[in-house]
Parts: C-alpha cells; structure tokens; sequence
C-alpha cells in the first residue's frame, strides 16, 4: 500500500518541515528531513507523532524525528521516548548532544543519492530468479542483514513492504526493498548479498526490480550509503543514481 498526495500537501509538508509558511521563502528539500517526512506521510500508518516530534513503531525501525531539528524539540523528543530506548536521529550537520540526556552510541557520516538518470531497461539475466519476501523468510532476512550490516533491520521491518530475495538452493542469497516513504520519494534499503555468493550481480538486479516498482508507482527511489563505501556509490551512479548531499545519522540512547 502506497501513500498518495495532492502537489499541495507536498509543498505544505515541505513549507512546514522547513519552518516556512510561503513557498516564496522555501529553501529546503522534502529529503533534508527525511524522517520527518516519512514519517507524517507515506509511513504514517508506521509510526507514532506527538506534536513537533515521532518514531517508527518498535521492532519496524529505530528512527526518530523533529519537525525542524533545534534545542526545543530535541527537548520534546527526549520527553516523548521512554528511557532507555536508543534512536537514530539525521542531520545536514555533525551533532552535538546533550551528554545529561543523550549517550553517543555510534555517529554515522552517509551520502543520500536520488534516482537521477533514466535506465533504458529493469531486467537483467538474473531477474527471473527474483522472489517476494514475507513473513515467513524474516528469520532468514534478519540473519543475512546481522552478518552484511546493510543498515538497521528488525523482527517487524517487513511491515515497510516490497522486499524480494534470490534465493541459493535454499539460502537467502541476497535481497533489497523499500524502507522510508517521504512522498513522493521512496527509499531503497536492505541491500545485501551473502558473501558465499558475490559477484554474480544479485543486489544490482533486487535494486533495479525495486527501484522498477516504485518509478511504477508514481514515486522517485532513493537510498543512503556510508561516505566511505565507495564500491557501492560506484555501482549506484551505473544504475542512475546521483549524490545529492552529505547526511548525518546519530544513534543515541535516552538516558
């Protein structure tokens, strides 16, 4: 299931994430706050809002968002969350935290890329090889994300929808989906391939079946990847996507 929206709830999410209310004045760009935007948005049904801040529901992701990121509604945030419950929180800038309030756990420096260059085809000799993940495979899934550490993924993550595999006389080779919804874009996530079977092309042929599906549905595919793993913004630029800004991701702990 898809959240679709009318051109003006767009520019009303984006004029209000970015703390304007005329467009005249709109500066920022709906994947500034990414979170946010998913979260009031396509991944509305997912998460839960109190005012100027939110999260995905527990066991789906560990996201949290502000409005607009300043003193006040981190403050919020930290009210809103029960103790002891860890986070991970994004910025277009490094972050300092509140070291009464927040425990630093692991600061992250990514790169958001966005869809960007039309690809002549979807398909590639691996395609028919592709299977829809349910419910029954998260045991599987969970075990493939643990070991490639692609990016958090929990006992309920599927409830984001749209994952596929390849699956190896048995064994979940490799698999990719769609993760945040901050309409009209849609996020590819999850991407991994064991590394009993690498080299042969599985994640790039799950990324493009995914991306197919959400370009099928009216939305723009985008994705994160650390700065550092250039092996991989190498292979996404070849299947169109374009770096469009440095991002921050903070996992904190609510003392």
């Amino acid at each position: 299931m898809y959240f679709k929206t009318t051109d003006s709830l767009i520019t009303e999410v984006l004029a209000v994430s970015c703390g304007w209310n005329k467009l005249i004045n709109l500066m920022c760009h709906i994947l500034d706050n990414m979170i946010w935007n998913a979260i009031t948005t396509g991944n509305n049904d997912i998460a839960v809002i109190n005012g100027d801040v939110g999260y995905y529901l527990p066991d789906i992701a560990p996201f949290a968002a502000m409005k607009m990121f300043n003193d006040t509604n981190l403050k919020k945030l930290y009210e809103f969350i029960p103790a002891n419950k860890t986070v991970a929180i994004s910025s277009l800038n490094k972050m300092d935290h509140d070291e009464s309030r927040w425990q630093l756990i692991q600061p992250m420096e990514g790169i958001q890329m966005v869809y960007k260059h039309a690809l002549d085809t979807f398909t590639t000799m691996n395609s028919p090889l592709i299977v829809p993940l349910s419910a029954e495979h998260v045991p599987q899934m969970l075990e493939l994300t643990a070991l490639t550490k692609p990016g958090p993924f929990l006992q309920q993550t599927i409830r984001f929808k749209n994952y596929f595999g390849i699956f190896v006389e048995g064994r979940l080779a490799a698999m990719a989906g769609q993760r945040m919804h901050p309409v009209p874009f849609m996020e590819v996530s999850a991407v991994c391939t064991h590394p009993d079977f690498r080299a042969r092309s599985y994640a790039k042929t799950l990324m493009l079946h995914v991306m197919h599906l959400i370009l099928e549905n009216s939305f723009t595919p985008f994705l994160h990847v650390l700065s550092n793993n250039n092996n991989a913004i190498e292979l996404y630029k070849t299947i169109g996507f374009k770096t469009r800004k440095q991002i921050f991701i903070d996992v904190i702990r609510r003392l």
